[in-house]
């Protein structure tokens, strides 16, 4: 025990009495100490797992211990021996000495003054469930070796088997569909779209000077609402970036937006899908199904399956993407590894490809995995019903269309009469009007399954089984016109002789212009400076 020790009388500091408040708090209660939380135990701090968990408590000096001299403290902390301190005396109960605490990293310096202000924006409203400056948490971007999963090789082995590939000469597209699109398998095809303008003109710097000012979807909130930013500022995010997993620009707008469709004309829809009868719907009331996607390294999306069991096919003109897919009959709980997360642990797609996949295949020796690295100039075809899974290994472009084709029909068709009610009722009607056969085969699984249409059932009556998750965007409208169809897809589906799209016009002088702009296919031309004309010319 230490002896207390008088001390002499003392005069009243002025500056100590000024002090009000604190001089009486430290008098009850003595000034704090470090505590053993404090990396190094020299900067006072709390680690923030500790303050997160609420178990962190401030440690204060007793009053005793506050009035002992600091000489008489020093003179009985260094009297003990080591041995003492060592066997866990009370003179020893100082907090071990740890090395310093790395240095404080820089913030990220964007090149615009407004980029962190719209990136935080974004942020916020896509993800709740952290703040926005959590997105670096676990440290894929800035810590040395921890984003080694995107140059990981990938093993192949009984359980691991790589997706089939073709090269582009050596396939036609009769060969691909009979196949592989016939018996829904996936396959890479090697150098399909080498000779596309985009290979040149989609590059991070081309597009920024082309769409500087044009804003593009970055993410979306949890009310579905398009949280959009400006390319100029998404590019300089892309550029600086050190999230775990990055915004992903997904344009869903190619089509509407007079600026952005642009884009099409930079590529072509590659000859092994014809097909694509969802068209037979005008645009505005069609579910999605093109995609422009810029995809930051380490971004992606988890495993998942396209809507109402379309097929896709997506190329890539920079970068490189890390796909996994599964059989359609695989089980939505084995594929995901949900089961498999740890509590701290997040189900990113950077963290899926890490360490939740390797889990998998641990679990389930039997899972078959299919696994691959597109390329630039590669195109890969995923089958209807397919589970699948990306990473973007580096800073990755692409285009990806979902399509309807002989090859799925009857499937879409039987997904979308009960998922999408409107939009199979408006289709069903333009197949009656343009496609004729298509409408037979449609009425024809109805009453093989016994299935009542929307405007067949009695009012208010809903389907039992209907997804409570479907969503309804479009209108009860009456059946398009042939100039609201774009007719790009369609010719193996419409009858013959019946005309689409700007063939269809009847009072715009013969021959119709080819390239005529039409409600189904809407483009225009950025708006230039306007002039004074000169009146010499006027």
């Amino acid at each position: 025990h230490l002896s207390l020790v008088a001390s002499p009388p003392q005069r009243p500091d002025p500056a100590r009495q000024s002090m009000g408040h604190d001089r009486d708090r430290d008098r009850r209660w003595g000034p704090p100490i470090e505590s053993s939380d404090a990396a190094g135990g020299g900067d006072g701090q709390v680690s923030e797992r500790r303050k997160k968990s609420g178990k962190h408590r401030s440690r204060r000096a007793s009053p005793a211990k506050e009035r002992e001299p600091a000489a008489k403290r020093d003179v009985s902390a260094r009297s003990a021996s080591p041995a003492s301190r060592r066997s866990g005396s009370p003179a020893a109960s100082s907090s071990p000495v740890r090395s310093p605490p790395p240095p404080p990293r820089e913030p990220l310096r964007f090149t615009h003054r407004r980029t962190a202000g719209e990136v935080w924006r974004c942020k916020k409203g896509k993800r709740t469930d952290i703040k926005p400056d959590e997105w670096d948490k676990f440290g894929y971007g800035w810590k040395d070796g921890k984003d080694e999963v995107l140059s990981r090789e990938i093993v192949y082995d009984s359980q691991t088997v790589p997706i089939p590939r073709v090269k582009r000469k050596d396939i036609t597209p009769e060969m691909f569909f009979e196949q592989f699109a016939s018996k829904h398998l996936p396959v890479i095809i090697e150098d399909a779209c080498e000779d596309w303008p985009a290979m040149r003109r989609w590059t991070i710097d081309a597009l920024e000077e082309r769409f500087r000012n044009i804003s593009f979807k970055v993410a979306k909130d949890d009310k579905g609402k398009k949280l959009r930013m400006k390319f100029k500022y998404y590019a300089d995010y892309l550029r600086k970036q050190q999230d775990d997993s990055p915004l992903y620009l997904f344009e869903t707008n190619v089509d509407d937006n007079g600026y952005i469709r642009a884009l099409t004309g930079d590529y072509e829809v590659p000859d092994f899908f014809p097909h694509d009868w969802f068209a037979l719907v005008n645009n505005d009331a069609r579910p999605p199904f093109r995609w422009f996607c810029i995809g930051p390294k380490r971004s992606g999306t988890t495993v998942h399956i396209d809507p109402l069991g379309t097929a896709a096919w997506n190329a890539v003109t920079h970068g490189t993407k890390h796909w996994v897919l599964f059989d359609p009959k695989e089980s939505k709980r084995r594929v995901k590894g949900r089961d498999l997360v740890k509590d701290g642990e997040d189900d990113e797609a950077i963290m899926y490809f890490d360490f939740i996949l390797p889990r998998i295949k641990k679990e389930y020796p039997d899972l078959k995995v299919y696994e691959a690295l597109q390329r630039p100039g590669e195109v890969i075809f995923v089958p209807g019903d397919w589970w699948h899974g990306v990473v973007n290994r580096e800073d990755t472009v692409a285009v990806t269309q979902n399509y309807c084709g002989p090859d799925n029909f009857d499937e879409v068709w039987k997904r979308t009469r009960k998922e999408r009610e409107k939009v199979a009722s408006l289709w069903l009607r333009n197949m009656k009007k343009f496609a004729p056969k298509l409408y037979e085969r449609a009425r024809e699984m109805n009453r093989q399954d016994k299935f009542r249409m929307r405007h067949e059932r009695p009012k208010g009556e809903r389907l039992p089984d209907r997804s409570s998750s479907s969503s309804e965007s479009s209108s009860d409208s009456t059946s398009d016109q042939a100039e609201d169809l774009d007719p790009l897809g369609l010719e193996s589906a419409v009858s013959p002789g019946i005309k689409l799209g700007a063939a269809a016009f009847h009072k715009q002088g013969a021959p119709p212009i080819p390239d005529i702009v039409t409600s189904a296919r809407a483009t225009f031309e950025k708006p230039g400076k306007r002039r004074r004309l000169d009146p010499d010319l006027a």
